[in-house]
């Protein structure tokens, strides 16, 4: 395989990929949550998209280390803020928006 061919980190359609089945998912777990509860599916879809998009974008600024309580304030390696925090973060942000165009629309 040649140099050029070799990709590492997060591509373009990896991304784009798991951006569909996260707001594929995200809505169906909203939608099985709104038939159990027998309430309305808009709020139920966007409650699970704010929920959801808040947990991925506070995963992805995780902090990069500093300090341990079981050290105290040492140097230590990091634990986040990797490859793939600034595409957690995205991904938080946009399940957040399409929370919003659920709220404001209510398609459903």
């Amino acid at each position: 395989m040649d140099e050029s061919e070799q990709t590492t980190g997060l591509t373009l359609g990896i991304f784009a990929a798991s951006v569909v089945a996260s707001v594929v998912v995200v809505g169906i777990l909203g939608a099985v949550v709104a038939w159990a509860r027998g309430r309305g599916v808009n709020p139920s879809m966007a409650l699970a998209y704010y929920f959801v998009g808040c947990l991925v974008f506070l995963v992805g600024s995780f902090p990069t280390g500093g300090f341990s309580v079981a050290r105290g304030r040492t140097p230590r390696r990091p634990t986040g803020g990797g490859a793939f925090a600034a595409p957690s973060m995205l991904l938080g942000v946009l399940l957040i928006g399409v929370g919003v165009v659920i709220d404001v629309t209510h398609p459903f």
